[in-house]
């Protein structure tokens, strides 16, 4: 399975490289596209809370895939639980979340709160890298990038693909979805309202879903170069438009103009 960070990776290094990609380059991004066309269909759909996930947790030992049994604390118990209860994310996930994040940091003798968000911090660099994989691909293929024309129109094939198989409709959703103030969107009165970035940054939630939103404008607007749009898309991006319209006399801030910005692009 290719990670949102290495798909990322083999895409930028193959697209937006200095020199043109080698044959390598160029079989590894076929590779890493096809492995995680999944990813790209299902895009940022990651499995939900699930009672008997929640119990394996709280028995304080957990079986994550290829991997021995993991021995958790309570503190580990608390957090895991905390992450699913903020993120809408299944139990297990927020575990191998935890996993990651004390790969990468070190969690030793770090405060509950700080671990909490270096962890959701964590997960949604994961979306990121996603999402931006999915944009440089948009790009590689709509604007001039100077790109060998074989390379262009096998991307061109596989996001045709993706399109053809709803992708659009799923842009569509999530710009829809991510701005409910909800645990899997904006986030809850009850949950975290900051993460710790890949620099170690505090930063706000919603600022960081509000640019997620704004990619996948990007990304919709590039779609429709791709693949021409149908009736129904052209409805749903207009009823998504009067939705971003209507928040902008609630929060009149910068992101959420480029969000509808984009959006009336398309």
């Amino acid at each position: 399975m290719v990670t949102p960070k290495q798909l990322l990776s083999t895409i930028e290094s193959a697209l937006l490289g200095p020199s043109p990609p080698t044959p390598a380059q160029r079989i590894e991004l076929m590779h890493a596209i096809r492995n995680s066309v999944s990813s790209l269909q299902s895009l940022l759909s990651f499995p939900p809370p699930k009672p008997s996930d929640r119990a394996q947790v709280q028995s304080r030992e957990v079986r994550l895939p290829d991997s021995p049994p993991i021995s958790l604390d309570d503190q580990d118990v608390r957090i895991a639980l905390k992450l699913s209860d903020d993120l809408h994310l299944n139990e297990i996930d927020c575990v191998r979340l935890l996993v990651s994040a004390n790969q990468e940091w070190s969690l030793m003798g770090r405060d509950p709160s700080e671990i909490l968000r270096l962890a959701a911090g964590l997960y949604y660099t994961e979306r990121r890298d996603l999402i931006t994989a999915l944009y440089t691909l948009f790009r590689a293929v709509v604007l001039d990038q100077g790109l060998d024309a074989d390379i262009v129109s096998d991307v061109q094939k596989y996001l045709e693909d993706l399109i053809n198989s709803g992708l659009r409709q799923r842009l569509i959703s999530l710009i829809k979805e991510l701005n409910r103030e909800e645990p899997a969107g904006l986030g809850g009165p009850h949950c975290e309202h900051y993460v710790l970035d890949s620099r170690g940054a505090l930063v706000e939630r919603q600022a960081v879903v509000c640019r997620e939103r704004l990619i996948l404008g990007h990304c919709l607007v590039l779609s429709v170069l791709v693949v021409r749009t149908s009736p129904k898309d052209v409805k749903d991006i207009f009823s998504t438009l009067k939705d971003s319209a209507a928040e902008l006399s609630q929060s009149n801030t910068t992101l959420k103009h480029q969000v509808c910005v984009y959006i009336l692009t398309d």
